[in-house]
């Protein structure tokens, strides 16, 4: 499959998702593609962008209080990210950074991989002033977030440490990577985010931050509770 920008968006939005395989009711094999949100307006794009890419209609699904999620039921789907793109066949906690976007020299791909992840698994927090990503992972080290500081710092985005705290609500520990305050602006000028409500909450942030008030985020981890 092509790598497309439209393609590594979807990469970096299924760092919340999964690809699997399972038996239905009737004993059939089958194999799914899940994205999940809380925001239905998200999903609402990240079904044109399946579509767009995949060419696959989906509807939004939720029971109960559960997370909302869409999904793709293909078999050729699964085996193509399985395959091409190095995503597990089981829980994400040790899905790597997919090689052809690693190893992409193509801006726009970068820039795309990094908004989906970021639409997916990013955060701001109007009391820090900080853009953050997050992942679990199982590991002292989490690879996809330093490949992601390496990718932000390419683009002239500095950002702080990979840091890595206990994770009061789940097993494995929690990573997070922080961007620059400084340069939360240019964070949100090149990274095309498509996540209206975390847009929203980025330029609520910009418009209380000034430079004189900006705190710096490079080199240490501000948290309490770290390992």
């Amino acid at each position: 499959m092509q790598l497309t920008s439209n393609l590594a968006y979807l990469l970096g939005a299924l760092r919340d998702g999964s690809i699997c395989r399972f038996k239905n009711n009737q004993g059939k094999i089958c194999s799914s593609v899940t994205f999940y949100s809380k925001s239905a307006e998200w999903l609402n794009i990240l079904q044109k962008k399946i579509f767009e890419v995949f060419k696959k209609n989906t509807k939004i699904v939720q029971y109960g209080n559960k997370t909302p999620y869409i999904r793709v039921y293909s078999k050729e789907l699964v085996d193509t990210l399985n395959k091409e793109f190095q995503c597990p066949l089981r829980t994400q906690i040790e899905w790597v950074t997919p090689l052809p976007i690693k190893n992409s020299n193509d801006v726009e791909i970068i820039k795309n991989y990094i908004a989906g992840f970021w639409d997916a698994e990013g955060g701001v927090s109007l009391q820090s002033k900080q853009v953050t990503f997050h992942l679990s992972w199982n590991g002292e080290r989490c690879p996809p977030l330093e490949d992601l500081k390496k990718m932000l710092e390419e683009l002239k985005i500095k950002c702080g440490s990979v840091c890595r705290y206990k994770n009061e609500h789940g097993v494995y520990p929690r990573f997070v990577l922080r961007v620059s305050t400084k340069d939360n602006d240019r964070f949100l000028q090149l990274i095309p985010i498509r996540n209206p409500e975390k847009r929203k909450k980025l330029l609520k942030l910009l418009s209380r931050t000034s430079p004189q008030n900006s705190l710096p985020s490079e080199g240490f981890c501000p948290e309490d509770g770290r390992d």
